[in-house]
């Protein structure tokens, strides 16, 4: 699953006693950008990499021009770029620039080792393809401020591990990697269910098996800075699921029974229960 896309902003251009600025190069390039004339794209975010490393806009251009040697299929050449990226003080929470519904920061760091991860897919080398998606997810996680955001994060994040784990013909660990995320509400996780069934489909007793975990509800004390609650879960295939909805404070109490009854609505479990 592929939303990956080019930090590509358009700055308003100045001009300063008729120069060309940086901004001017960056905006073209932008343009070019956007007419998919890749070649005159680079040109410009390259200018600006090998004469401005002190601009504002060096990042971005750095960015794109390992991001349009991606999309050019010129892997060899993109590696190196986002290699370095990675070992770069780029400011991950930048301004990316873009309207209301789009990212807020550059993530430059989680972008880049997204997109190594992408690369070593594409030359079916699956075991860097996780090492790079890992980091991704753990060392540079993605960041916003939308929870909604968030939830879709992590449902591409599943189904992007998922998938490079059965390339790697460890479907357990996919299993593993799905089950956190079927009760997502915040995000279309139609998908989550959809490789679960295909991946769960020849097991047998899932049903009973899911209904013995719902009977175990255990709780976990959450402190987070000055603030605490209860949170439930549940283990189902040896995975720890959270039950949706399931925080408990000094003004709201867990009903375990209402829980579990909810549970049985949802998509999730008439899938197990079809199986």
């Amino acid at each position: 699953m592929k939303v990956l896309f080019s930090i590509s902003i358009i700055f308003l251009s100045f001009l300063a006693y008729g120069q060309k600025m940086p901004s001017d190069y960056f905006e073209e390039a932008s343009k070019y950008f956007e007419d998919e004339k890749f070649d005159e794209a680079l040109k410009g975010y390259q200018y600006i990499v090998d004469n401005h490393s002190k601009n504002e806009l060096y990042p971005k251009a750095f960015y794109n021009v390992g991001y349009i040697y991606f999309i050019q299929k010129k892997y060899d050449k993109a590696i190196p770029i986002f290699k370095e990226i990675l070992e770069s003080n780029f400011n991950e929470k930048e301004n990316l620039g873009g309207g209301i519904m789009a990212d807020p920061y550059t993530n430059y760091r989680h972008r880049a080792s997204k997109m190594l991860s992408e690369i070593y897919y594409a030359k079916k080398k699956y075991d860097t393809a996780l090492h790079y998606f890992a980091l991704s997810d753990t060392t540079y996680p993605y960041l916003h401020f939308c929870g909604n955001e968030y939830a879709a994060n992590d449902v591409h994040t599943a189904l992007r591990y998922a998938d490079i784990y059965q390339q790697l013909k460890q479907p357990e660990k996919a299993i593993e990697k799905l089950l956190p995320t079927v009760f997502i509400t915040l995000a279309d996780n139609s998908k989550v269910i959809e490789e679960l069934k295909k991946l769960l489909a020849d097991r047998k007793g899932l049903k009973q098996e899911l209904d013995n975990s719902l009977n175990k509800i255990y709780y976990k004390k959450i402190d987070i800075e000055n603030y605490s609650y209860t949170r439930y879960y549940f283990k189902f295939l040896n995975v720890e699921i959270a039950v949706p909805e399931s925080y408990e404070d000094e003004k709201k109490k867990f009903e375990k029974d209402k829980a579990i009854k909810e549970i049985k609505q949802t998509v999730f479990y008439k899938m197990i229960e079809q199986l």
